[in-house]
């Protein structure tokens, strides 16, 4: 007869996709925006001065680091739950674009542990991005 108004509040205010899915989509176009601007500086610093091309898996992985932590805490702070979940779901996704990308352009099939530990680098660095997010947000549900 009653109504569960605990269950009606908290459905209202998830709202699914519709809520979800915009902050995810801004996070990871932050992400892919501050990835093409630290890829540019360097492909700037690789041309015009003595950087060693042995050090571009070095910067792929700070890269990856930055804009999966940044878009983490983006998207963890629009959601204000589960930061961790939120933050490595972007580093999943994040990473599988990058190498969906890498595909394209190399057009060929390739598979080797470097894309392993860059999977797993985007996901920690997406939850721990995330974690940052919800603590930083100070508005945290639980």
């Amino acid at each position: 007869m009653f109504m569960n108004t605990r269950g009606y509040k908290q459905a209202k205010e998830t709202d699914g996709a519709k809520k979800l899915l915009p902050g995810f989509l801004k996070a990871l176009l932050l992400a892919f925006g501050l990835t093409l601007l630290i890829f540019f500086v360097c492909s700037l610093l690789l041309t015009y001065t003595g950087l060693a091309e042995k050090s571009i898996p070095f910067i792929v992985i700070i890269t990856v680091v930055l804009s999966t932590a940044l878009a983490g805490a983006l998207h963890a702070k629009t959601t204000n739950q589960k930061g961790y979940l939120n933050g490595a779901l972007i580093g999943i996704v994040y990473v599988l674009v990058l190498y969906i990308v890498s595909l394209l352009t190399a057009g060929r099939f390739y598979f080797n542990p470097y894309i392993l530990i860059l999977l797993a680098i985007g996901i920690f660095s997406g939850a721990f991005g995330g974690i940052l997010g919800i603590n930083l947000s100070g508005k945290r549900r639980y």
